[in-house]
């Protein structure tokens, strides 16, 4: 089980894609250490009651290195509940906790990075290539680039457990491979991109875009090649899903029985995008401190168990995020059940070129 605990929604950066500029836009909310104490006791709980052995907790925002001393207290607190549940018996003795936070880097310091190698934290930062590319949306507060601030500690986080976050703009697609492969070589084991679908990419867009992946697929399986494990998710997640004959559902999209979001007020969510702490918000599964309402979270089950109507008879959907993700859907129609147009277009044309190059491994 994942649980992402919505320390802040203060942030000191104003990206222009971000997903929460409307759902966190006083960004002032903040989470109190009661809340997220009982979002930690509750996640345990539903862990437990699923028969899962391990539970991650993501410190997440907002920006959460706003409030490093909650994530050094929330760290150990998960870490005493889990030794008293183990020791009891409730909990198997070879249960495994894990930490991780999702940040801007901007705001690390020697000390935070000392615990989060200490803690075996997994990192995920948001890097969208050189100066560039970076300063195209990740925006300060007063409008200044954010790339010095955040590059200031790369060499020492890229070597550490860490995952590269690239969000691409319609901006960004003329440079997108050459960041990826600069990411790459700042020392970045592991990365992603990821689409900032707001609903005026054209096809002249998704063909500038194609050029870039098929770019990054050659340059994904030329690494491999050479002996290098480079994880770019963008091409291989595809490339597994086809391989392995999965679906997306099973692999990545956790709502339901593998993701906790929590909001500063402590409300509960089915995974990150639809975290808010405005009144009456969609797709609230109950609350840190009254527990889960298992009807809001049936609505969630039943999304997983069932086929969009509108896919039927899509040889893809299964390795497609307009069909298979709740958060996709949600953010990208305002309805887990809604299908993207844009999203739509995107799933085939990036499965195109990860079959091709399917072809190539073979």
């Amino acid at each position: 089980m994942n649980l992402v605990l919505c320390l802040t929604e203060q942030c000191n950066l104003r990206c222009s894609y971000c997903y929460y500029k409307d759902s966190q836009s006083d960004r002032a909310n903040v989470m109190s250490r009661e809340t997220m104490e009982a979002a930690i006791r509750l996640c345990l709980d539903r862990t437990l009651s699923f028969k899962q052995k391990y539970m991650n907790i993501t410190f997440f925002g907002g920006e959460p290195l706003i409030r490093k001393d909650e994530i050094y207290a929330g760290t150990e607190y998960a870490k005493g509940v889990v030794a008293e549940a183990m020791d009891s018996g409730r909990a198997p003795k070879d249960f495994d906790l894990r930490f991780a936070i999702n940040t801007n880097g901007t705001l690390f310091d020697d000390q935070m990075l000392d615990f989060c190698e200490k803690e075996n934290f997994r990192i995920y930062i948001s890097v969208d290539g050189p100066a560039m590319q970076h300063n195209i949306s990740r925006r300060t507060v007063g409008d200044a680039g954010s790339f010095d601030a955040m590059f200031k500690h790369l060499p020492r986080i890229s070597r550490m457990n860490t995952v590269a976050l690239c969000t691409v703009t319609r901006e960004h697609v003329p440079h997108l491979f050459e960041g990826v492969k600069w990411i790459h070589e700042q020392g970045f084991r592991s990365m992603t991109t990821s689409i900032d679908f707001d609903g005026k990419w054209t096809g002249e867009d998704f063909e500038k875009l194609a050029l870039q992946y098929q770019k990054m697929a050659m340059y994904w399986l030329e690494c491999r090649q050479k002996g290098d494990r480079f994880a770019l998710g963008t091409i291989q997640d595809k490339i597994k899903l086809r391989l392995q004959n999965l679906r997306f559902r099973q692999y990545s999209c956790h709502v339901y029985n593998g993701a906790i979001g929590v909001a500063t007020n402590g409300n509960i969510f089915p995974c990150t995008r639809f975290i808010t702490s405005k009144e009456n918000p969609p797709y609230v599964q109950g609350n840190v401190f009254t527990g889960f309402d298992e009807e809001a979270c049936k609505i969630i089950k039943d999304f997983l168990d069932h086929d969009k109507q509108e896919c039927e008879g899509c040889a893809l959907k299964h390795r497609c995020v307009a069909h298979e993700c709740a958060c996709t859907s949600f953010y990208t129609t305002g309805s887990i059940e809604g299908v993207s147009p844009e999203v739509c277009t995107h799933e085939r044309m990036l499965t195109e070129i990860t079959d091709a190059l399917v072809e190539k491994l073979s």
